[in-house]
């Protein structure tokens, strides 16, 4: 699948037939009749944009255009690579199928051509869903009331780029689901449409999860026409319970002897989905997963073998399961077989009939 940069050549090759003029809200939809819309997707190529992109498409709606954020060759290679097992996952594979031009932009805030663009896709909602980049006023003035955000935690907990790995800091299972919400100024604050909780696993691995979320995720698109048609009343979000976070798992993400026994599990078996947590007490070495309890605490040096290390925690000693060469592969392998035995979508929406 190509991927190509934005520009004024790209814009006249691959949405000249797209007509400015329809860039609202259908009558029909106004009027309560359920005609399939037209989307400006902001995304990048993961599990739940794809369950989203796949959901969207299997209701009968169409997408004028994919944004996704330049400079994330990986997540591209990535989806590639998913393909080949789980090809009903692969986000890129499904625009390809339809016809859907897939373009990197640059930041939004500092790119002056990004709203004429964003006009010019003639789209009646933007969709945004894992996206990179904070999108503008500017390109949000031209979908008033119609530009939505899917954000992965029950708002208004867990603002931010990085709520799944905030929660897992926290144990905070009861902020778990997604939410749909309709984008303003600032990030994650705006009025909320629809929220589906999701289970968190009380025990790893977490990758069950991740296909649970983007599912919930998925569902949450339903809800837009019914929103544009007036039967859903968005409600305000609530300051008071309000939250922020933002991660950066290469320092947060660690175990060591000053926690529990108990949190080193929890954070052995959670953490590794995101990125394996480093053992503080073993330099260089990281969890990829909890062994079992030990016995006391022995007061005894830390020490590590060839596939587990054991060191005392505050409460405990403990043995946990040490990375090694190759585990990250397998771990993928493992997770791609486990998305290519899981249907993108649920339950087929109902289909939409076509605006003339």
């Amino acid at each position: 699948m190509a991927v190509s940069s934005f520009n004024d050549t790209t814009l006249a090759a691959g949405f000249g037939s797209v007509n400015p003029a329809t860039s609202r809200v259908p009558a029909q939809v106004r009027e309560g009749q359920n005609v399939a819309l037209t989307a400006l997707f902001l995304g990048s190529p993961s599990v739940a944009p794809a369950a989203v992109v796949a959901r969207w498409l299997a209701g009968g709606n169409r997408i004028a255009a994919f944004w996704t954020a330049d400079g994330h060759d990986n997540l591209w290679g990535y989806d590639r690579r998913l393909a080949r097992v789980a090809p009903q996952w692969s986000i890129g594979r499904q625009l390809e199928a339809a016809e859907v031009p897939v373009v990197r932009v640059p930041r939004l805030a500092g790119w002056s051509d990004g709203p004429r663009f964003a006009r010019e896709m003639g789209a009646d909602v933007l969709i945004s869903a894992y996206f990179h980049h904070v999108i503008p006023s500017a390109i949000l003035d031209i979908f008033p009331g119609r530009a939505f955000n899917i954000h992965p935690s029950l708002l208004p907990r867990y603002r931010g780029p990085t709520p799944l790995q905030g929660m897992i800091l926290d144990r905070a299972t009861d902020a778990a689901g997604a939410t749909l919400h309709l984008l303003d100024a600032t990030l994650d604050t705006g009025a909320i449409v629809a929220q589906t909780p999701v289970a968190f696993p009380v025990k790893p691995p977490a990758t069950g999860y991740a296909i649970a979320l983007a599912h919930a995720a998925a569902g949450l698109v339903d809800h837009i026409p019914a929103f544009l048609q007036g039967r859903i009343e968005a409600r305000t979000q609530d300051e008071a319970a309000a939250s922020y976070v933002k991660v950066v798992p290469a320092k947060a993400f660690v175990v060591s002897s000053d926690l529990s026994a108990d949190e080193v599990a929890w954070r052995c078996g959670m953490m590794p989905y995101f990125r394996p947590p480093a053992i503080r007490e073993l330099p260089g070495r990281d969890a990829i997963g909890f062994d079992r309890v030990l016995g006391p605490r022995t007061g005894a040096a830390p020490r590590a073998r060839w596939f587990s290390g054991d060191f005392d925690a505050a409460d405990q000693r403990v043995r946990v399961r040490l990375r090694w060469n190759g585990w990250r592969r397998m771990d993928r392998w493992r997770f791609f077989w486990l998305l290519r035995q899981s249907p993108v979508v649920l339950k087929a929406p109902e289909v939409t009939a076509r605006a003339p």
